[in-house]
C-alpha cells in the first residue's frame, strides 16, 4: 500500500516537473508578446473580473474571507483599467487608433472616479508596457485564486433590493449603509453561544447618521422576527439610574412577541434587546440591566446598544467578556 502511494506521488511530481519545463521552454522561445496584445489580454480578464465583482455585489456574502478574497480582486481591477487606459492615453501620436479607443473608453460610466484613471504618468512607453504586463500577472493570480469562491458564490443567496432598507437619506446624498447593515445581521444571526452571557454589539456614531433606522430595518427584517422570540427596546428615560431603571417585562417596549415561542420560556425564548441612548450609560444601570439580561433571557439572545459615546463600547465589551 505504502508502495503505491509513494509511486502515484512520484509520478505526479514527474508529470509536474515534465509540464514545468515544457512550459519554461515555450515561455523562452515564444517571442514576447506586443504592447496591443498584452493590452487586449488585460481587457479580456478584466471582463472576467468585472462579471465575478459584479455577481457578488448582488449576493449576501458573510464570510469574512471571501469577503476579503474580493476586495483583494476588485483593487486588482481598478487597478488594471487605471492602467489599461494609462497607456492607451499615452500612446504614441502616430496611433489614431489607440487614442480613439482610450478617448472613447476614458468618459464612460465607471464604478470609480474617472478623473483618476485620467491622471497622466510619466515613464517611457516600455515601462508602461512593463506595467501593463505585471498588472496582467497580478490579475491573473486574483482571479486563479477566487476560483473556488465562484463555486461559493452560487450558494449565497441573493440581495433583495429595498433602498430604504439599505441606504440612509441624508441632506439628498445617497449613503451606502449595506456594509454596516451586513454587520448587524451576521451579529443577529450567528450561531446560538453555549455560554449563557448575551452577545453584544455596541452601535456607535454621531447623533441623526441613521442608527435607531438601520436597526429598525434589521427588525423588521424576515429571518430576525423568526429568529428571536422577542424584541425589547429600552430608550434613555427607561434607564437613567439603578433605582428607576425598567426590568425586561416593565418599561420597555414589546417591537415582537411570539406567543407559541415565549410560552415557554427558558433557554427556548431567545430574546434581542435593543437600548438606545444619546449618552453613556453609568456603570451601575449597565451592569444591574446586563445582569438581568443575563438571567432572564435564553442561550443565544443578543443585545443591540445604539449610542454616541465612544466610552459605552469599552464598557459593554469589557462587561460582556467577564
Amino acid at each position: 500500500m505504502a508502495m503505491l502511494i509513494f509511486s502515484a506521488i512520484l509520478s505526479d511530481l514527474t508529470s509536474r516537473s515534465v509540464s514545468f519545463l515544457i512550459d519554461k521552454c515555450l515561455s523562452m522561445t515564444a517571442p514576447a508578446p506586443s504592447v496591443e496584445e498584452t493590452l487586449n489580454s488585460l481587457q479580456r480578464l478584466l471582463h472576467r473580473a468585472h462579471v465575478i465583482v459584479e455577481e457578488s455585489e448582488e449576493r449576501i456574502v458573510t464570510n469574512q474571507a471571501m469577503l476579503r478574497q474580493l476586495n483583494r480582486l476588485r483593487k486588482e481591477m481598478y487597478r488594471g483599467y487605471h492602467t489599461l487606459d494609462t497607456v492607451r492615453c499615452r500612446a504614441p501620436d502616430g496611433d489614431d487608433h489607440n487614442r480613439d479607443v482610450a478617448a472613447g473608453r476614458s468618459f464612460t460610466t465607471s464604478r470609480f472616479n474617472p478623473a483618476k484613471r485620467l491622471r497622466p504618468r510619466g515613464g517611457s512607453s516600455s515601462s508602461q508596457h512593463e506595467r501593463a504586463v505585471d498588472v496582467l500577472g497580478d490579475l491573473e493570480t486574483a482571479i486563479r485564486d477566487v476560483r473556488e469562491l465562484v463555486v461559493f458564490l452560487s450558494g449565497c443567496p441573493r440581495l433583495c433590493r429595498q433602498p430604504y432598507s439599505a441606504y440612509l437619506l441624508v441632506d439628498r446624498c445617497m449613503f451606502n449603509r449595506q456594509m454596516e447593515m451586513e454587520q448587524i445581521m451576521e451579529f443577529l444571526l450567528q450561531g446560538e453561544d453555549y455560554s449563557r452571557a448575551p452577545a453584544v454589539l455596541p452601535i456607535i456614531g454621531p447623533g441623526r447618521v441613521g442608527k435607531t433606522t438601520i436597526i429598525e430595518h434589521a427588525c423588521n427584517d424576515q429571518r430576525v422576527r423568526n429568529h428571536f422570540s422577542q424584541i425589547l427596546r429600552f430608550s434613555q428615560d427607561s434607564i437613567r439610574d439603578v433605582k428607576t431603571i425598567a426590568t425586561l417585562g416593565d418599561r420597555s417596549v414589546i417591537k415582537l412577541h411570539d406567543g407559541d415561542r415565549a410560552v415557554t420560556g427558558g433557554d427556548n425564548m431567545t430574546t434581542l434587546v435593543i437600548i438606545e441612548v444619546a449618552r453613556d450609560i453609568d456603570q451601575g444601570v449597565w451592569e444591574k440591566l446586563y445582569s438581568d439580561c443575563r438571567r432572564q433571557i435564553g442561550r443565544g439572545s443578543k443585545i443591540l446598544v445604539a449610542s454616541r459615546s465612544d466610552r459605552i463600547a469599552r464598557r459593554v465589551r469589557s462587561e460582556a467578556r467577564t
